[in-house]
């Protein structure tokens, strides 16, 4: 009856475990932004979490639902804002770059098991790391044991040069053996075993527990047992028990010695944190600054099709005048075939002005969906904002831009998290220059019986004790190899240091050409406008003059078309100025600011609106 109710506790149990351990699994597919992988699965209360796979869900390829892309009346009518918001929530490239940090994290998870961490995107690891810990841990022999010695049960004691090497790394190991063995063996010697031939029946179990600290100390304890059978006549115990206990510390004294050598990786993999997230923030710039010129880009093209849409009515108008002026004799008919000729050319301008229309249409809901199918493939994008109006207020200083954008800018932010992770590694430099001292010690305790119990109760007594103490030296002759590394790395940081003072004066002269660029474009919208403004008081004049009959439709086709061209030439002009503000903004690293974006929400693929 025991037995069924331990059985039926016991299938109990793993149901549990199992509904657990599936929640688990569930809980890690939902909202991969939202987890902190530099936090690894607990060992408690699931001891099986550390060693199951993540699972996620395959890639979002729906818009979002929060995004503001709502087809109505057959138009996608969009504000600034709105755009903004669906291309943080949508856009396909922040989609991909919003990975970058979350692998970063998991750099850091590894560098606090004390292995090395991989680099991500632009990260730059240093390579000494790879050169010094060859890709793996920093630490000394990141799979060693540690040391043990057990003498009891063998024939004669033996003394045995005990060494302990440095073992584990930050993630402590649990280490189980088991074994059986049968292993005959001839004699050519009857005095000993007192047969010819000796068979022996083996059966051994350990447990190990072996970890490092960033101190470069490492620790191991191990417990063996062992049960043997033996044909041998002259035996004390046959067969007998022997279960014995090993603790060893090892400390390293020159190479590897110190918390600062031995955390460079935690250091290195802390920086890659910011170092990745600066990286998105560039991407999130880069993506609302494309978007900004976009919709611009479309407004542009919209007021381009109103301007041949009307340079169109106005050709037609000259059309019909001329027509008339034909049936009752007041003009010629290659006059009306002028006018015929305009109409033609001005039809042609408006198909043109369409397509462009179009193109920055698909080009801008690229830019916030993540399909173009329908209803978004073929409907007609409507802007709700209109051009921003130049106006006179101060601009920034360029001393004053310039400093802005070496605060702001996310490609200075990332250049000086590079260095600082080479910066960062310099002590393990230095330190992995010197020779290995490694001290240690070892104690050991073991039983030997013909009873299990009493060989137990003999180990825990201590009745058997041994005591090592010893250091190990290691000089390497030349150490061309270290040295090598560590020019290789000082090199890399001085490259590093210059590469940021060209991106600095980089940053200097694009922040010149946008004030530069913002000044002229205010300048050419007030032209522009003025030329607007008197292409039609001309074109009005023109026309009266053809009425009175002191023009000819000739003229009046070159005035119109010189009013088109003006028309065009102004929404060029707003364009330009709405973009040069957008390229003032980007150079000086204020977009998210400018335009009311979280970073952290945009981390997640949440709008901050």
């Amino acid at each position: 009856m025991r037995f069924h109710r331990w059985k039926a506790s016991l299938a109990a149990g793993l149901l549990l475990w199992r509904g657990a351990a599936v929640a688990q699994d569930q809980t890690s597919e939902s909202n991969v932004m939202s987890r902190d992988f530099t936090v690894g699965r607990p060992i408690f209360p699931h001891i099986t979490g550390p060693y199951r796979p993540e699972k996620f869900v395959g890639p979002n390829l729906a818009d979002s639902p929060s995004a503001p892309l709502t087809v109505r009346d057959g138009k996608l009518r969009l504000s600034l804002d709105q755009v903004i918001d669906a291309v943080v929530q949508n856009n396909l490239t922040l989609a991909a770059a919003r990975y970058y940090p979350k692998m970063a994290q998991t750099d850091l998870l590894r560098a606090r098991s004390g292995q090395s961490p991989r680099g991500v995107d632009v990260s730059t690891i240093p390579s000494v790391i790879f050169a010094g810990a060859q890709g793996g841990s920093i630490l000394g022999t990141a799979n060693g044991t540690g040391g043990s010695v057990s003498n009891a049960g063998g024939i004669t004691g033996a003394a045995s040069s005990v060494s302990v090497s440095p073992s584990g790394v930050f993630d402590p190991a649990l280490r189980a053996a088991f074994s059986l063995d049968r292993t005959p063996s001839p004699l050519n010697t009857l005095v000993v075993a007192g047969v010819p031939s000796v068979t022996n029946k083996t059966w051994a179990a350990s447990l190990a527990y072996v970890q490092a600290f960033s101190s470069g100390t490492s620790i191991t304890f191990s417990y063996s047992y062992q049960e043997q059978n033996s044909t041998q006549l002259h035996l004390l115990f046959n067969p007998d028990y022997t279960p014995g206990f090993t603790a060893t510390v090892s400390q390293q004294m020159l190479n590897g010695f110190g918390f600062k050598v031995n955390r460079a990786l935690i250091e290195v993999a802390q920086n890659e944190q910011k170092i990745e997230r600066e990286s998105f923030r560039q991407q999130l710039i880069t993506a609302i600054a494309n978007a900004q010129n976009a919709y611009w880009d479309m407004i542009a093209a919209q007021q381009a099709v109103v301007a041949a849409e009307q340079a169109v009515k106005v050709a037609q108008q000259l059309e019909q005048n001329n027509r008339r002026e034909l049936q009752v004799g007041l003009m010629a008919p290659l006059d009306v075939i002028t006018a015929q000729s305009q109409v033609a050319s001005a039809q042609r301008d408006l198909v043109i002005a369409q397509t462009n229309r179009q193109y920055a249409e698909l080009e801008l809901k690229s830019l916030l969906s993540k399909n173009l199918e329908e209803p978004y493939a073929s409907v007609a994008v409507e802007a709700t904002d209109v051009f921003p109006e130049p106006d006179n207020a101060a601009l920034p200083k360029l001393e004053d831009a310039v400093a802005a954008a070496n605060k702001n800018r996310p490609e200075i932010a990332v250049a000086e998290g590079n260095i600082k992770s080479q910066t960062d590694i310099l002590p393990f430099l230095k330190n992995a220059l010197l020779p290995t001292v490694n001290i240690f010690a070892l104690f050991n305790t073991v039983g030997l019986y013909s009873a299990f119990s009493t060989s137990t109760l003999d180990m825990f007594q201590v009745k058997y004790p041994q005591f090592a103490f010893g250091v190990t030296i290691n000089f390497p002759v030349h150490n061309r190899q270290t040295m090598a590394d560590d020019i290789r790395a000082r090199l890399e940081l001085q490259q590093s240091k210059g590469a940021l003072v060209r991106t600095q004066s980089s940053i200097h002269v694009e922040v010149q050409n946008a004030l530069i660029a913002i000044t002229q474009s205010r300048a050419q919208v007030a032209a522009a406008r003025a030329a607007v403004r008197l292409a039609e008081q001309q074109l009005d004049a023109e026309q009266k003059k053809l009425t009175a009959g002191l023009s000819t439709s000739y003229n009046v086709i070159l005035v119109q078309r010189d009013l088109f061209t003006a028309q065009v030439a102004e929404v060029q002009a707003r364009d330009a100025y709405a973009k040069a503000r957008v390229a003032l903004d980007r150079a000086m690293g204020t977009v998210l600011e400018t335009n009311k974006v979280s970073l952290d929400a945009a981390l997640k693929g949440l709008s901050s609106h």
